[in-house]
């Protein structure tokens, strides 16, 4: 009888029947970590940011052109290679979000994206699938597969990346979103 009076009284406190509306009594009860509906309105948010961007449309090859020094972009793609702060990624064209594309055509493109520090090797390592916000700096030789040529040079100013675990899978490295270089330790 007591479990039903109390069920009915935190109801009626939840439907703002006592007090302030919508107001109900302090619990000692500890604060419920994120809800899923918490994590995927963040998940939502990221993407919007990621997809509004302002951003010029320009491809890596495009971006070759000294005129376009400076410019902001969003490219997606694949890391081929980690070499400290930098990134060689095989550029693939975006979807909606920004999510990197594989056609059956491929780019033949690449670029090498610098951040201000490196990124957790468990998430950020070939293969990886991430799309990138930055700033053009100029061009560098990219050598890949015993050959090399001219690519652009991005510094990162945001890093998003893809997962490719099943869903549901809340394992560390199955994380999805916007991430944060670490500052390289200086000995």
């Amino acid at each position: 009888m007591k479990r039903n009076a109390r069920a009915l009284l935190a109801g009626a406190a939840a439907l703002g029947l006592f007090g302030a509306p919508g107001a109900m009594a302090a619990s000692s009860e500890p604060a419920e970590a994120p809800t899923a509906v918490d994590t995927r309105v963040d998940s939502e948010r990221e993407l919007e940011m990621l997809r509004t961007a302002k951003v010029a449309p320009l491809t890596p090859e495009e971006a070759l052109d000294e005129q376009h020094i400076g410019k902001r972009v969003r490219w997606a793609g694949g890391v081929y290679h980690v070499n400290g702060t930098c990134l060689t990624i095989l550029f693939a064209r975006s979807g909606d979000h920004g999510e990197p594309r594989w056609t059956p055509e491929p780019t033949y493109q690449t670029f090498v994206a610098c951040g201000p520090g490196v990124y957790d090797p468990h998430l950020v390592e070939a293969h990886t699938n991430v799309t990138i916000i930055g700033e053009v700096t100029g061009k560098q030789l990219i050598g890949m597969g015993g050959g090399g040529s001219d690519g652009p040079a991005v510094r990162i100013e945001k890093l998003y990346r893809w997962s490719d675990c099943l869903a549901g899978d809340e394992s560390p490295v199955c994380k999805q979103g916007f991430l944060t270089a670490e500052p390289i330790a200086v000995d």
